[in-house]
């Protein structure tokens, strides 16, 4: 059976430009879609944050008005998080893991990576672990800025020139952000070296691969990402998966 590492936020709120604070966390519909299909899949998933510190939902991501979802749909989002209650409530800790017992890495969205994972160390260490061993690493929305913590333990931003995509500052503006973001998403991860590639649309769902990288721009990119990213896992011979595997 394979094994999904899912690296969440423990971050409940971002400070912004004009120095306030707003509350944050994961966006529902990133988390319960990736988690959705991998379940149907039969792979087993592992859910961390770092110091294992409890993962929090964005409450917008629960209403129409913020997720631009039905009402329907909305709530079934709110039941399927919490179904995974116990688990968002005691995740394993990030820096209790190993790169070495998982065969693939998924980062949801939502601002809360944006306020913990970017600069974690045991992030960088994890992913870092993935990248050297060519595993699949999939982030979507804001999950790709988790990518920028390992500079820290790399030296050279291991993925410099790589093609990917996530929350864009077009999107940004449309929610309102763009100008009290202390940083973007697009911008951080341009600046770092990133080849930053954009859908033709915004909020149009959108996924890019590069080796083993793969990147979804929006929370409609979730759902095809986490599928795309049990595409590459197939691909892989067994024997340089996981030794969970």
């Amino acid at each position: 059976m394979s094994r999904i590492l899912i690296m969440l936020s423990a971050a409940s709120r971002i400070s912004l430009a004009d120095g306030s604070s707003r509350p944050i966390g994961f966006w529902p519909e990133e988390l319960v879609e990736p988690v959705r299909v991998f379940g149907r899949a039969g792979v087993d998933v592992t859910l961390a944050t770092p110091g294992g510190k409890p993962a929090v939902a964005d409450s917008a991501g629960f209403t129409p008005e913020g997720a631009g979802l039905s009402a329907a749909r909305c709530d079934e989002l709110r039941r399927c998080v919490e179904a995974l209650k116990s688990q968002l409530d005691a995740p394993h800790a990030l820096e209790r893991l190993s790169a070495e017992s998982f065969d693939a890495v998924f980062v949801p969205g939502g601002y809360a990576p944006m306020a913990d994972l970017w600069t974690d160390p045991a992030c960088g260490n994890l992913l870092t672990g993935f990248h050297d061993t060519l595993k699949p690493i999939a982030a979507v929305c804001h999950g790709p800025v988790a990518l920028l913590s390992c500079s820290a333990t790399a030296g050279r931003w291991p993925f410099v020139g790589y093609r990917m995509t996530a929350f864009t500052d077009i999107e940004e503006k449309d929610v309102g952000l763009l100008d009290i973001l202390p940083w973007t998403a697009q911008k951080a991860l341009t600046k770092q070296g990133a080849r930053f590639i954009c859908a033709s649309e915004p909020w149009k769902e959108h996924v890019v691969r590069d080796r083993h990288l793969l990147t979804g721009q929006n929370p409609a990119s979730a759902n095809p990402l986490a599928g795309s990213l049990l595409s590459a896992l197939s691909a892989i011979p067994k024997g340089r998966r996981g030794n969970a595997g």
